[in-house]
């Protein structure tokens, strides 16, 4: 997992996508959902910690761009991808990068883009406004 900076903008990088447990129109088991979110929402903290702590940026309100490379035979549709996305905001806002994830507080953006099935991975980038 990276992280890269360029003046006011951080970009984290998983490498998956979010799991069809956690995704809009899912079926699991409330503790298998809870399990995978508490996994991602921790991962995205100390992503973000680290982005901070090796840019020296406190906090950003920023225009969030969240892009999917994923691999599959059909598209999945994006407001699902989205809803897979909350964990990680959160634990995002967990490190303090962002204060709030309102959408007065921020702009977010999604695109995906198919890719070969071993180069699956979500970039979350963060730039000032």
């Amino acid at each position: 997992m990276n992280n890269k900076i360029i003046n006011k903008k951080i970009t984290i990088e998983l490498y998956d996508i979010p799991p069809p447990e956690i995704r809009g129109n899912s079926r699991a088991h409330y503790k298998i959902m809870r399990n995978i979110n508490r996994q991602r929402r921790e991962t995205a903290k100390y992503l973000a910690l680290d982005a901070m702590q090796e840019t020296g940026l406190k906090t950003l309100k920023p225009r969030i761009l969240v892009h999917y490379h994923f691999y599959n035979t059909r598209e999945i549709d994006l407001d699902n991808l989205i809803i897979g996305m909350k964990c990680t905001l959160d634990g995002i806002v967990d490190s303090g990068l962002i204060e709030d994830d309102s959408p007065s507080k921020v702009k977010l953006e999604a695109e995906f883009s198919l890719c070969k099935k071993n180069e699956k991975k979500t970039l979350i980038t963060l730039v000032e406004i």
